[in-house]
């Protein structure tokens, strides 16, 4: 009864002149919403459980991985080896047994299609924490501030910094060619190495790494990351953090 008394009050108020396009409109948009909504909401649960799924690793799409200021006390260690990307590609494992960072900005892109819905175009899913309004020092860093991380571990296909610095000792040298299961590269958390391939050991001393960037198809922590006024969002474009 009350759908009638309002459906005819509409009507009388269409037949008096009244303007009732609020009322239209408002139907019209939340009929054309919810497909929208749910193609959106769809498309955003798909790509957070792919881009949080077994610790950052997205080895089908690939994503960049950026920090301001990177300082690993106890150095790095990398080897080379193979990843399935879509198909087998060649990539370097780079290990940090212990990581402080200024900022941390995870972006992947992905093309969506939706049932029904058809093609959403490219999304971007950002995955943030901030640098710090001042800029953290490497020994800031190394002493615990920032965001923490232990044992990172990257996949990436190209790892790019304005300036690296790989301090050692003559007791504790960085070997260039080190075999990649020797101890001080699974000291960094590498422990996959091919016994007689190619390595760095860089763990002699430690490791600051500026304007770090790195293309990689994955990452993992193995320990606790804390990270401050985390954010995930997700734009329509390419658009990063």
């Amino acid at each position: 009864m009350n759908e009638e008394i309002r459906e005819s009050e509409e009507l009388g108020a269409v037949g008096s002149g009244r303007d009732t396009r609020g009322v239209t409109r408002w139907r019209r948009s939340l009929f054309l919403a919810l497909p929208a909504g749910a193609a959106v909401a769809g498309m955003a649960t798909a790509m957070v459980q792919g881009a949080l799924a077994a610790n950052l690793s997205l080895t089908s799409v690939p994503f960049t991985l950026s920090s301001r200021t990177v300082a690993a006390p106890t150095g790095i260690g990398a080897v080379m080896h193979t990843i399935d990307a879509g198909g087998a590609k060649g990539a370097a494992e780079v290990g940090i047994a212990q990581a402080g960072l200024d900022g941390l900005c995870v972006h992947a892109t992905q093309s969506v299609n939706l049932p029904v819905v058809g093609s959403l175009g490219t999304w971007s899913l950002n995955i943030s924490s901030p640098a710090a309004a001042t800029p953290l020092t490497p020994d800031q860093l190394a002493a615990g501030e920032g965001l923490q991380a232990r044992k990172l571990i990257l996949d990436a296909q190209a790892l790019k910094a304005s300036k690296a610095t790989l301090n050692a000792s003559d007791t504790t040298p960085n070997v260039i060619g080190a075999a990649a299961d020797g101890n001080g590269i699974k000291g960094a958390g590498i422990n996959d190495g091919t016994a007689g391939q190619f390595g760095l050991d860089a763990t002699g001393g430690r490791t600051t790494i500026e304007s770090l960037k790195a293309d990689a198809n994955g990452a993992t922590i193995a320990g606790a990351i804390t990270l401050p006024n985390l954010a995930i969002d997700i734009a329509h474009g390419n658009t990063g953090c």
